[in-house]
């Protein structure tokens, strides 16, 4: 008779803090109402929303690009929660509905029975606030997590001041800890619009909307301090300490994809939507984005190489065309750059440049990215890996496991001879044979 696999986790206990029969995740609009609807008829309901964000998210530009154009009012988490609930009035009538509310609480992970996958009967949420992490089980899903902004790498555009729609609307509307005064705005259409009159509303001055793509440069130091741009043959230029980006969003397809939804390019919108699966429903702004024109201001802004892309790993648009290798290993790419690919992948690229592996887990490079390597057809969508929001080990560490999770966590996948646990002796002269280490040091 073959015994168990100790090292297996089917069979095993996922401690949960809670089952629900249906979870939504986002408390805009759309997520509240789908929890409404849900608790309405008689469903055990939990709708969590990551806002009011840890701190440290904001300078991480984590989910929005937030510029660093916020005040010191976001680090009171009660004050936060406050405006929170005071910009979505629904919440309450939610909560009289029934609704379980978690504020502040982010998704980190989603588990769902798959083919690598078989032990879940039900989708299981990674769910984390700002003391500890845990996992809820349910038997529906409502992903309503919305969308981020579109990061155009001008010159000058990490300095602090360059913020997105989503970042600035985030931070004057729901937080009320925008800090700008005079702004300018980079588009054409209703995201722009709602850009300036929402600005305009809050006593701020609008120095500048520029709704044609043009070459421009952002100045400043240390911060935005204006802005220049080409108007025909002259440049000109303006005084500003804040430039919002709101040339297009994108929905947020991260969640989706590890809960298994299907997700396509979608032409019309230029962007890749999710489609809800199985127990998944995807609504709002994650379902997809209005169209909006920023391949133009893409192109225009990738033209030159010198052209910072991912910033968080210093990679310029020359090093992405190149494929050329992080600049510590002081090597060069392929000579044929990226026609040597074939088949473009952007994972393939990202370990290749570690463009995108950087804190910001990619959200302020991907577009750049994916605009490089969809020369004549769209490449194909980065994958995502949980946890989606960086978490501070002291969070994750207070997870929940299975004693018998815990007691064979040093036996990773059952094949001992490929790690060796700290307490163990390194070989001096270890020898592979068949893939497997030789000799006495081989961990038992």
């Amino acid at each position: 008779m073959v015994s168990a696999d100790p090292t297996s986790i089917a069979g095993k206990t996922f401690p949960l803090r809670g089952r629900f029969d249906h979870l939504v995740i986002g408390a805009g609009e759309a997520g509240i109402a789908a929890a409404r609807a849900a608790a309405a008829s008689g469903a055990k309901t939990l709708l969590v929303d990551e806002h009011p964000l840890d701190p440290g998210l904001f300078g991480l530009d984590i989910p929005y690009l937030f510029g660093a154009r916020f005040d010191a009012a976001i680090g009171n988490a009660a004050r936060m929660e406050e405006r929170v609930v005071a910009a979505r009035p629904d919440l309450i009538a939610a909560m009289e509905d029934g609704v379980e509310v978690a504020l502040g609480t982010a998704a980190w992970g989603g588990f769902v029975k798959a083919a690598a996958s078989h032990v879940f009967p039900t989708p299981v949420i990674g769910l984390a606030d700002r003391e500890a992490a845990w996992l809820v089980a349910c038997d529906r899903v409502t992903l309503a997590i919305g969308a981020r902004d579109v990061v155009l790498p001008f010159p000058g555009w990490t300095l602090p001041g360059v913020m997105g729609a989503r970042g600035f609307d985030a931070l004057l509307r729901l937080y009320g800890a925008f800090s700008g005064r005079r702004i300018a705005v980079l588009g054409s259409d209703a995201l722009a619009e709602g850009v300036v009159t929402s600005a305009r509303a809050a006593g701020l001055e609008v120095v500048l909307r520029l709704a044609a793509p043009t070459p421009l440069c952002i100045a400043g130091r240390e911060e935005v301090t204006g802005l220049a741009w080409q108007d025909g043959a002259t440049w000109r230029d303006i005084a500003c300490d804040t430039v919002v980006m709101a040339v297009d969003t994108v929905p947020m397809v991260d969640l989706p994809e590890l809960l298994g939804c299907a997700i396509a390019w979608d032409t019309a919108r230029g962007s890749f939507v999710p489609a809800g699966q199985g127990p998944v429903t995807v609504v709002g702004d994650a379902a997809g984005t209005a169209p909006a024109a920023r391949d133009a201001w893409l192109r225009l802004a990738l033209a030159e190489d010198h052209a910072l892309v991912c910033a968080c790993e210093e990679v310029t648009a020359g090093d992405l065309r190149a494929l050329r290798p992080p600049r510590y290993l002081e090597a060069a790419g392929p000579e044929a750059g990226l026609a040597a690919l074939g088949t473009l992948n952007q994972d393939q690229v990202k370990r290749l440049t570690r463009a995108g592996m950087g804190p910001c887990q990619g959200r302020r490079c991907r577009e750049s990215v994916h605009a490089l390597l969809s020369r004549d057809r769209p490449a194909p969508l980065a994958s995502y890996r949980a946890p989606l929001r960086p978490l501070p080990l002291s969070v994750l560490a207070a997870l929940e496991e299975d004693p018998a999770l815990r007691a064979n966590w040093t036996g990773w996948f059952g094949i001992a001879a490929q790690w060796l646990p700290h307490w163990e002796p390194v070989p001096e002269n270890p020898e592979f044979i068949g893939g497997r280490l030789s000799g006495e040091d081989v961990v038992k």
